[in-house]
């Protein structure tokens, strides 16, 4: 049931911030069904003030894919938990960019990484501004660095030279 649950998280959530802000909103929304309004609490009007249009999308495909493999809010709610605590476990990578992407340029990394690296990888997504021109990345304890500033660093006595060249020229 768990790993059912955790499957249907992964399948539109692409960050670890991401993962860890849903399920808190899946949290206070369970909380308000269970213990406040009962089956009369409705997602978007319990979280509509909490979050942006497309977190409310994500959040309402989980609970109808809850409702359709008749997974009981209580289980979920009991679960939530152990899900956040196997989500720790999942592999990961730490991604460095210069600048904050919009969500759907997120999503498309997230894809990525997943066709690419491993299918049910998260990342945990960083601003560095020293990755201008690129990005950098953690993988399996291993830094991978792809900034423009690696690349100048690694080409400094080329690039020095060349510049000398055409500046002292006569």
């Amino acid at each position: 049931m768990l790993v059912k649950i955790i499957s249907t998280m992964l399948r539109n959530t692409y960050t670890t911030d991401e993962f860890v802000e849903r399920l808190g909103l899946m949290r206070k929304f369970y909380n308000k069904r269970l213990f406040a309004d009962g089956e009369d609490a409705v997602l978007r009007d319990v979280l509509r003030d909490d979050c942006d249009e497309r977190t409310l999308a994500v959040l309402e495909d989980w609970l109808a894919t809850f409702t359709e493999d008749s997974i009981q809010p209580l289980v979920i709610y009991e679960a939530l938990d152990s899900i956040q605590e196997d989500m720790m476990g999942l592999p990961a990578v730490t991604l460095y960019v210069p600048i904050r992407f919009a969500p759907e340029e997120t999503e498309r990394f997230g894809k990525w990484f997943r066709e690419n690296i491993q299918p049910n990888i998260l990342i945990s997504l960083r601003i560095d501004p020293r990755a201008t021109g690129g990005c950098s990345f953690i993988w399996k304890d291993v830094f991978y660095d792809f900034s423009l500033k690696y690349f100048i660093d690694k080409q400094r006595e080329d690039i020095v030279a060349s510049f000398n060249k055409y500046t002292h020229a006569k």
